[in-house]
């Protein structure tokens, strides 16, 4: 077996054995990546424009990003916890108020005598069970948030020397060939969140106008919150409604089918015509493959492969074109031989 074969051996059975034994722990350092790739992206000219040292403009980059996220926390979750629990007083009533709306419509029937307008009061012991769950899956998300902040802020601010440390396991013949593999990968990840964030403002953008003019409380916040769900393609726009169905049914329970109508013009446009259309220039992630991907890494590791089943996506369809296709199969392209003499 030639040297160069067996460090390749060597380090992609080091990386199914992790992938193996604690899958969780490559997906996290996939997000601390992609959020490096972020920081970098924004840190970078902003550390050019105030003439700073690259990695202050990341750390710079980052404590704007949280201050934001902290101040839509703070902002947007008593109000909607209080809308939440005015809600969960008046579901009964709404529900009655709804299948009355349906009096004569197929189905109408089934729903009277399957659904119960009645109070539903919990034990304490399920209460306290749901209660330990909630606190126990909270801390468990905040200790993998902040480790993938802590990973995206040292990879990002330097990545560079990660970068070095990567090819130093491979045998040198193979090296320039990683390292078009990575640029390449860096590359369609930066498309795929360009392309995403156009996606989640215009999203955001279309929901807040929707809202607005309905007369929905608090359409501005809950347009921040359903623009940043797009963030998770196709399912994400669903979930981010949640509280704007949530707050329109305890304002005035007429307006809910108008949100939901939103919700699904403004999805169909998002998730439809403009993702697409946007992520085929940025990243040229084929839809159905992303779909394919998020279905798979969905019942594999949860909500966390969900989120990160597109940039995977993207950033493996990248290696293969570089590594397998171009490196294997044919003759390195234009593109790859550029990004082999890339300094």
């Amino acid at each position: 077996m030639r040297h160069q074969t067996a460090t390749l051996l060597i380090a992609l059975a080091t990386a199914a054995l992790i992938g193996w034994a604690a899958p969780d722990v490559l997906l996290i350092v996939f997000a601390g990546c992609l959020l490096a790739v972020a920081l970098n992206a924004a840190g970078q000219p902003l550390a050019e424009r105030l003439g700073i040292a690259p990695h202050w403009g990341v750390l710079l980059v980052a404590l704007v990003a949280l201050i934001g996220l902290g101040l839509l926390a703070w902002l947007g979750f008593d109000t909607i916890a209080a809308q939440a629990r005015e809600f969960s007083q008046t579901a009964p009533r709404t529900l009655r108020q709804a299948t009355e709306m349906l009096n004569g419509l197929p189905g109408a029937e089934w729903l009277k005598q399957n659904l119960s307008f009645e109070e539903v009061q919990p034990s304490a012991q399920t209460a306290a069970n749901v209660a330990l769950a909630g606190v126990g899956g909270t801390l468990g998300a905040l200790g993998n948030a902040l480790l993938i902040l802590l990973l995206g802020l040292y990879i990002g601010s330097d990545p560079t020397l990660y970068r070095r440390g990567a090819l130093a396991l491979l045998s040198p013949a193979l090296r320039p060939r990683a390292e078009a593999t990575l640029n390449a990968m860096a590359q369609a990840m930066r498309g795929w969140l360009l392309g995403q964030l156009f996606a989640m403002a215009v999203s955001g953008g279309l929901t807040f106008i929707g809202l607005w003019l309905l007369g929905v409380p608090l359409a501005g916040l809950l347009a921040i919150i359903a623009g940043l769900f797009v963030f998770m393609p196709y399912i994400g726009p669903f979930i981010g409604a949640v509280p704007a169905i949530l707050i329109a049914a305890s304002a005035d329970a007429s307006l809910v089918p108008w949100v939901l109508a939103l919700v699904v013009v403004v999805e169909n446009l998002e998730g439809n015509v403009l993702t697409p259309m946007v992520q085929k220039q940025a990243s040229e992630v084929p839809p159905a493959l992303l779909l394919a991907m998020q279905a798979l890494m969905g019942t594999v590791f949860g909500i966390l492969g969900i989120l990160l089943a597109a940039p995977i996506t993207a950033a493996g369809l990248a290696a293969v074109r570089v590594a397998y296709v171009e490196g294997w199969v044919e003759e390195p392209g234009e593109a790859t031989r550029q990004t082999l003499i890339r300094p």
